[in-house]
């Protein structure tokens, strides 16, 4: 067993000095003088169901629990955090399916499995973590499709692939996972389109493409990966939309905005990828772009970012459920600070949640089926504390 965490902690660091070195290179390493990139492995946000690791390795899982995504084998909705497994390093949550990987790098799941969602070889739901695969380092839920990083780079995938999303090169679901790439350095998986850094920094798209959403100048579907940027340190696929973070901490985005989700200050939709914006100041007549950005997460048409300094940033879609945190419903085209010393931040359904640099845990938005875990099923516009601690991501 100590052998095995070894490995994976040994692993993480060759990828965290990797980032590191990114992050320091060239003329802009100037902007991460005490920090480097951040994604939210500790913290997952389902359709209406969040989890989070604790420091000492425990998962808590509270929200809508309808096909036992909660794992604490019920189908009972948890309005407040409880306890479903212990020794977890990482957690991913799709729409009704969680995923979750031990210290010793097994991978677990549970929940719905329609369409072989959870890689089991079977359709059947579970309501508590069952064991998948092993050697497993990264992971990242959709909808309705899993992928996973394994110790060596590869990339796996299975469940639905009604779009291409598995990246196999057909459109036929997977029950059981299946290997599509090589030499891939962090995944992240949308409604029905997957995106993936490979270890060069090359930025690639697969899957269902309306709006654009790939990327790639196109609104056609691709089947297989196709290469879209350089230079790429983090990337994160919303419902409709995507951004990612590049080597000199400027962010992109691409895809349906409708409600400002790219943040470039309009609602026209980018096929490509574009610069965000830094609210509408001018300097010398040019608009001022975002930069310095460290983690950043794309939900259901808003997008939240953190910069060097530990300010978090928030912009698109507001509506009804105030999951921007701005204390309003109104919808931001542009970038809007929220809130400082935050560490990473996590975007879902109208749910936005935030780990501090003191690593408590903050969320806002909707809460309907309690997601929120504060006890009620009372939405909140403005960031409330939830856990004083969780696990800091190790990325």
């Amino acid at each position: 067993m100590a052998r095995k965490i070894l490995s994976i902690l040994l692993i993480l660091g060759l990828i965290f000095s990797f980032l590191t070195a990114c992050a320091n290179n060239g003329e802009t390493g100037d902007l991460y003088p005490h920090r480097e990139v951040v994604v939210p492995t500790t913290i997952a946000i389902g359709q209406a169901s969040s989890f989070a690791i604790q420091p000492d390795g425990s998962l808590w899982a509270w929200g809508q629990n309808n096909y036992g995504e909660l794992g604490d084998g019920t189908t009972i909705d948890r309005l407040e955090p409880i306890q479903v497994m212990d020794d977890i390093v990482a957690v991913s949550a799709g729409f009704y399916h969680t995923m979750a990987i031990r210290a010793d790098g097994s991978l677990w799941a549970w929940g719905g499995n329609m369409r072989g969602r959870l890689g089991d070889g079977t359709t059947t739901d579970r309501l508590e973590p069952i064991r998948i695969m092993d050697n497993v380092l990264a992971i990242s839920t959709g909808a309705n499709h899993t992928m996973a990083i394994r110790t060596d780079g590869s990339l796996w995938a299975w469940g639905i692939n009604s779009r291409g999303q598995l990246g196999d090169g057909t459109t036929t679901d997977r029950l059981e996972p299946i290997q599509v790439m090589d030499g891939v350095l962090s995944v992240s998986v949308g409604i029905e389109h997957t995106m993936a850094i490979r270890a060069d920094g090359s930025l690639w798209a697969w899957g269902w493409n309306d709006y654009g959403i790939l990327g790639d100048g196109t609104t056609i579907d691709r089947l297989e990966p196709v290469r879209i940027m350089d230079d790429v340190l983090v990337v994160s696929t919303g419902w409709t939309h995507t951004v990612a973070i590049r080597s000199d901490g400027s962010l992109w985005a691409w895809g349906w905005n409708d409600f400002g989700g790219i943040g470039d200050g309009t609602t026209t939709d980018r096929m490509e990828p574009i610069q965000v914006i830094e609210g509408f100041v001018r300097v010398s007549d040019q608009i001022s772009i975002m930069n310095g950005v460290l983690a950043t997460s794309a939900g259901n048409g808003h997008t939240m970012a953190v910069k060097a300094d530990g300010s978090l940033w928030a912009w698109g879609s507001n509506v009804t459920h105030g999951h921007l945190g701005d204390g309003t419903t109104t919808s931001r085209t542009a970038p809007v600070p929220i809130m400082d010393d935050v560490l990473t931040v996590l975007a879902g359904d109208r749910q936005t949640m935030a780990i501090r640099m003191d690593g408590s845990l903050w969320t806002w938005g909707w809460n309907e089926f309690g997601q929120l875990g504060d006890g009620t099923t009372i939405g909140q516009l403005e960031p409330i504390q939830i856990m004083d601690s969780v696990m800091l991501p190790s990325n």
